[in-house]
């Protein structure tokens, strides 16, 4: 249980590090990015994953407690039993079995999220949290002895039953949604500060030739930065998913919502969705392009 509660530390590490660095996290799914950067990834302004973290860092603390009082007592053996020490290593049997009952319910709860809420998003970082804690309550259940399965059982329903409540009422889509319900956007293009090259200006005619689309947001940060990649001058195939301005409410425009468009920006290349910015180079691999952001590419740009 130690090592399986250790991963788990480790993978929510990594997702509240990305999340407070303004990072995106590796995923070869595309729904990865879309259950992330929702407004249910933070509680009370803290990456939800930070909350993981310290969970699965707890549990891993129990467990490698746990194991060291076993492990004490078969050195012990039979002839040099020792009664104090047997009853706390039942104690934290029942209490591991506790914790990672909680961590199921919250999974529990966040696999409904991803299913209803978020549109059947696929999110590898969800999914395999999910398999840890679902994975560390049947462990969990199996340590207890019959008699210690059957006092425990009741009060362990009903923690997983106000886990999932509690999760309903406070993780919501915008944590900050009260702060959102009148606010109106109006549609305003970006200002790219970067200049084009002849490279990512070729890309760009490539990729609009090519049928490629991006899809994104006027007030999209990472659509700013990913049309910065490119440069002003280049024109890339871009969709406004929000042409007419936002407020709270605001559907996207119907070519977003005929591309199936979770999140921004989105790339549509050869009937490939990407979430997330890309760099040039994928761009230029995934749609075909040969040129080459060499030197004389960059030198042909002061002439």
């Amino acid at each position: 249980m130690g090592g399986l509660a250790s991963a788990g530390a480790l993978e929510s590490s990594y997702l509240a590090f990305q999340k407070l660095t303004g990072g995106e996290a590796a995923c070869p799914l595309s729904g990865c990015q879309t259950a992330l950067n929702s407004g249910y990834a933070e509680l009370f302004g803290i990456p939800l994953s930070a909350y993981g973290a310290v969970a699965y860092g707890m549990v891993a603390a129990l467990a490698f407690g746990a194991a060291k009082t076993q492990t004490e007592l078969v050195e012990r053996g039979d002839e040099n039993r020792d009664a104090e020490l047997e009853s706390k290593y039942g104690k934290s049997r029942v209490l591991l079995f506790f914790a990672s009952t909680g961590l199921a319910a919250v999974s529990s709860y966040l696999l409904y999220v991803l299913a209803f809420k978020l549109g059947g998003a696929e999110c590898l970082y969800c999914l395999t949290s999910a398999a840890i804690s679902f994975t560390l309550f049947g462990i969990g259940f199996a340590g207890l002895s019959g008699k210690e399965s059957a006092n425990a059982a009741p009060p362990a329903v009903a923690l997983y039953i106000i886990t999932v409540a509690l999760m309903g009422l406070v993780l919501t889509e915008s944590p900050d949604a009260s702060s959102t319900a009148g606010l109106r956007l109006a549609y305003a293009p970006p200002q790219l500060e970067q200049k084009s090259t002849a490279y990512s200006r070729s890309l760009a005619k490539h990729l609009s030739e090519t049928g490629a689309k991006m899809y994104g947001a006027f007030w999209c940060s990472h659509c700013i930065e990913q049309k910065e990649t490119f440069g002003a001058g280049a024109e890339i195939p871009y969709v406004e998913c929000f042409p007419n301005g936002w407020e709270r409410g605001t559907p996207v425009a119907d070519a977003c919502s005929a591309a199936n468009v979770e999140g921004f920006p989105t790339w549509v290349i050869d009937g490939k969705k990407l979430e997330g910015e890309q760099t040039l180079e994928k761009l230029a691999e995934l749609s075909g392009f040969r040129g080459e952001n060499d030197a004389a590419s960059m030198i042909a740009d002061l002439f």
